[in-house]
């Protein structure tokens, strides 16, 4: 046979052996939605069923009409992991190939993110608009629970386990971190979100607990956070890190944030209303990570310098490094030391 023929024939041959997809699609139905109305998905790349990784996806954040009728929230899902491997486009903590991946056999459950409430809230809540009221969907908390149902259903004793987002995923991974240590509490737990500090002003989480009802998702033994007891006016993410890392002193908690991470202070101007300078976004963030380091011996942080949002996600979570310390290795280690070792 003349070598293009044959050559023309394994093609043919492999073009019809069909791949074989490496991440599971979940669709738990229900009450799952996005905040369009269309319908809920998640994905499980199987791997060592005694080290599991739980990631909540990013995308943004609504909380009235003028932020709800706007391109700045993720209103249904598009994301599909098992086509951007097929297409090489998988890296940072996704590129299961690197032998520098910390974890690169571990079962992935993927918690994709479309309803513009940080994986939060339990509410169709109608804002006014030009035409007729606009109805948002924000049941992140309900397709949360329905993915960490399949979790404790399918993983059932790991002996490691983190839990980890970035962005709005990152608010996703401390708000349902306490879920994961109460089904698991045999395992050795680590926490890490990545470029969600929540620095707002003063009082703007109670517009967000109030648009979104969040009573479903908040951790309900923890009595420094019982919702009946606090002053949503004067309610902090520090306070929100600090209480759940106090909670859980065997568990290990940690942020990630670029020094002047854009997209961070961008938010901060919508909910100031005005556009904030992006020293004073890093000025408070530096005093918020401070003040949860200095009450919580089994909190670390890692800032970097730059602009940069979401760092797991990415190919420099191999390649940045401070004082000598790449992310990748940090985030290794993490949950290896009493206390773990912030950077710098």
């Amino acid at each position: 046979m003349p070598s293009r023929l044959l050559t023309t024939a394994v093609f043919l041959v492999f073009a019809a052996v069909p791949v074989r997809a490496q991440w599971q699609v979940i669709e738990p139905g229900g009450e799952t939605v996005c905040s369009d109305g269309s319908p809920y998905r998640f994905f499980v790349h199987p791997g060592d069923p005694a080290r599991l990784l739980v990631e909540f996806e990013g995308g943004g954040a609504c909380w009235s009409a003028e932020t709800c009728a706007v391109e700045i929230y993720t209103r249904r899902i598009t994301t599909d992991p098992e086509r951007a491997r097929r297409l090489g486009q998988l890296v940072g903590i996704y590129d299961r190939a690197n032998p520098e991946n910390p974890f690169r056999d571990w079962t992935h459950v993927y918690v994709p993110y479309c309803t513009g409430d940080l994986h939060w809230g339990n509410r169709a809540r109608s804002y006014p608009s030009a035409g007729a009221p606009t109805t948002i969907q924000h049941k992140g908390a309900v397709n949360a629970a329905a993915a960490l149902r399949w979790t404790s259903d399918n993983v059932p004793a790991p002996e490691r386990v983190t839990v980890t987002g970035c962005s709005a995923g990152g608010y996703g991974a401390i708000l349902w971190a306490p879920a994961l240590i109460a089904r698991y509490s045999g395992a050795s737990v680590v926490h890490l979100s990545d470029s969600a500090a929540g620095i707002v002003p003063p009082g703007f989480l109670s517009t967000v607990l109030d648009s979104w009802d969040v009573s479903g998702a908040w951790p309900k033994d923890i009595p420094a956070l019982a919702l009946e007891a606090l002053d949503p006016a004067g309610l902090t993410m520090a306070n929100l890190y600090s209480g759940i890392a106090g909670h859980y002193p065997l568990a290990t908690f940690s942020q990630w944030n670029a020094l002047e991470d854009a997209t961070q202070v961008f938010f901060y101007g919508l909910t100031r209303g005005e556009m904030a300078p992006a020293a004073d976004w890093s000025q408070q963030m530096l005093a918020s990570i401070a003040a949860i380091r200095g009450h919580n011996a089994n909190f670390a942080s890692y800032i970097a310098p730059g602009w940069s949002h979401c760092i797991v996600n990415s190919s420099a979570f191999y390649t940045t490094t401070v004082n000598g310390v790449r992310v990748s290795d940090w985030v290794a280690r993490l949950g290896a030391s009493r206390p773990p070792a912030s950077v710098p």
